[in-house]
């Protein structure tokens, strides 16, 4: 008998929090604070500082696949930077043997031109 009381006082309290757990945002630890929860420390980045942000990682990629740190990948040095490996005739486009970073922000800059060529109405 006590087994069953204490079963249905375990099902009833349980049934009482489920409604208040349902009720948390998702992601929210209702533990927590509101003044200790982690929050950005600034909106996320847009337009000019987004673009800035998205080239400094950009950067940062090619500067890790420059193995000799000579700020040039070559064909092999480009494999650790899939995107330029894949597109590595069309961004050297001086038939060097070897990108820069220039170059391919230069074949960004003409493939988002060509996009934008393509959209527009004739």
């Amino acid at each position: 008998m006590k087994t069953m009381h204490l079963l249905l006082l375990f099902v009833s309290v349980a049934h009482l929090a489920a409604p208040a757990a349902a009720q948390a945002p998702i992601g929210v630890d209702g533990l927590v604070p509101p003044a200790l929860r982690i929050r950005p420390a600034e909106p996320p980045a847009a337009g000019a500082a987004l673009r800035a942000q998205a080239l400094a990682k950009l950067e940062a990629q090619f500067r890790a696949a420059d193995l000799d740190g000579n700020g040039s990948l070559t064909l092999e040095e480009s494999k650790g930077f899939g995107f330029v490996a894949s597109h590595f005739d069309d961004i050297d486009a001086g038939r060097r043997g070897a990108v820069t970073f220039d170059d391919l922000r230069a074949y960004l800059a003409r493939a988002k031109a060509d996009r934008r060529q393509a959209t527009r109405p004739d």
